[in-house]
């Protein structure tokens, strides 16, 4: 016959062994389960990133459409002021361009770029160029 000591060390060691296995099984359920989660989430991400650029696509393509029309009523309206339809596409151009050039400044100053990052080295400002 066993001793009180020894039988509840039998009942510990079967019971620890138990719940051991129940601890893997539950850990590859928690892994499973999380590996399903993120899957679901990446899909759900790459849905939106898909829906993203296409609404960035068509609206780059509306907006270079504008920009055409635009230039093309620019040139037919400045071509009988100035008497030659080149010239008139010469100063929309400029306009164009000078439009170009201040929306790329306004963005510089509205975005904050890192400098550490060696693309954006060279639009960061430099110390000697901010001035006194």
């Amino acid at each position: 016959m066993l001793k009180q000591r020894e039988e509840t060390r039998e009942v510990d060691r079967a019971d620890i062994g138990a719940l051991l296995q129940r601890l893997a099984a539950d850990g590859r359920n928690w892994a499973e389960a999380e590996v399903t989660l993120a899957r679901t989430e990446l899909g759900e991400l790459k849905a939106q990133a898909i829906r993203a650029v296409a609404f960035a696509m068509l609206g780059f393509a509306a907006g270079f459409c504008f920009l055409v029309v635009l230039s093309q009523a620019g040139i037919a309206f400045l071509a009988p002021l100035v008497g030659n339809t080149g010239v008139a596409a010469l100063i929309v151009s400029a306009v164009l361009l000078a439009l170009v050039g201040a929306c790329f400044m306004v963005l510089r100053s509205a975005i904050a770029w890192r400098t550490e990052s060696i693309f954006f080295r060279w639009f960061a400002r430099r110390s000697s160029d901010a001035g006194p």
